[in-house]
């Protein structure tokens, strides 16, 4: 939990300090702001974690906060906070890029429940990112030593082992079939 920031934007004085009061006892750096305009400043000038987002908002619609959030800051993870719940809020809130919906009144349990849900989304995508990279890394380093030709030093220093099945020295081959025993000779 050390280090995961987490912004909360909700116009109720009351439940934005339970929000903040509540996640940050459970340990994480709370930021909160009243209206979508202050909370969207607030996300320019750092990254967020996780967003919590309330859908009725005095300056703007909170929709537009998400949709924000999903175009300028794709990393953050966002929670919907709503009193008003439809279906209709619930599949564009989730289509939108929402990770979570909670519907008001909640239990603080569910609210860190769903942060931690969030947090570990954001491990995994942040993880999967990293994990792409270092493919495409390979890859590129694959394509060099293809074009350099065999036997030639990487740039890690090591040298492209002798040609074979990719991905496979030509010691772990399978035998050909005229060099395998016939059931004949087993017997």
């Amino acid at each position: 939990m050390a280090g995961e920031s987490l912004l909360i934007i909700d116009d109720d004085d009351f439940m934005r300090e339970l929000l903040t009061e509540s996640l940050s006892e459970s340990g994480y750096e709370t930021s909160a702001a009243e209206t979508g305009t202050e909370g969207l400043e607030r996300l320019n000038h750092r990254p967020f974690h996780v967003a919590i987002v309330d859908l009725s908002l005095p300056d703007m619609d909170g929709m537009q906060v998400v949709d924000h959030l999903a175009t300028e800051s794709p990393d953050t993870q966002i929670i919907i906070l709503t009193g008003y719940p439809s279906l209709e809020t619930a599949i564009d809130a989730l289509r939108g890029g929402a990770q979570d919906y909670l519907i008001k009144p909640f239990k603080v349990p569910e609210i860190v429940a769903a942060v931690s849900r969030a947090l570990n989304n954001h491990h995994l995508q942040s993880e999967v990112k990293t994990l792409r990279q270092k493919v495409h890394d390979l890859e590129q380093e694959v394509q060099q030593l293809r074009a350099s030709g065999p036997a030639s030093p990487t740039p890690a220093g090591r040298t492209v082992p002798p040609t074979g099945v990719y991905g496979s020295s030509p010691f772990q081959q399978r035998p050909s079939p005229e060099s395998e025993p016939s059931r004949d000779e087993t017997r």
